[in-house]
C-alpha cells in the first residue's frame, strides 16, 4: 500500500471566484492561473489545458486540469439552467 503524504494547506490547489463569470482561477503553490473563457469558447480552454499539462515547463497536472474542467462543466450547466428558466417564464 502506498504511503499517504499529506499536502500542506498552502500547497493544495484550489479554485478562486474571480467575480467575473468568464474567468476561471486556480491557485496552486502560491501561483495564480487565470483563464478567460467566455461562453461558447470552452473547447479552447480545454485545448489550452491539454497543452499546458503536456508541457513539462508548466506546473499544472492532469488533476488540476480535471478540477478546472469540472468547474467549467458546472458553469455551463448553470448557464443552461438559467437560459431554460428564462425561456420558460417568457
Amino acid at each position: 500500500m502506498p504511503d499517504f503524504i499529506p499536502i500542506p494547506p498552502d500547497d493544495a490547489p484550489r479554485l478562486e471566484d474571480p467575480g467575473d463569470g468568464d474567468k476561471l482561477v486556480l491557485v496552486k503553490k502560491g501561483q495564480r492561473y487565470c483563464f478567460d473563457c467566455p461562453p461558447g469558447r470552452e473547447h479552447e480552454l480545454i485545448r489550452q489545458l491539454q497543452a499546458m499539462v503536456a508541457d513539462p515547463h508548466h506546473d499544472l497536472n492532469w488533476f488540476d486540469a480535471a478540477v478546472l474542467s469540472h468547474r467549467l462543466g458546472q458553469r455551463m450547466s448553470d448557464r443552461l439552467t438559467e437560459h431554460y428558466r428564462a425561456r420558460k417564464t417568457a
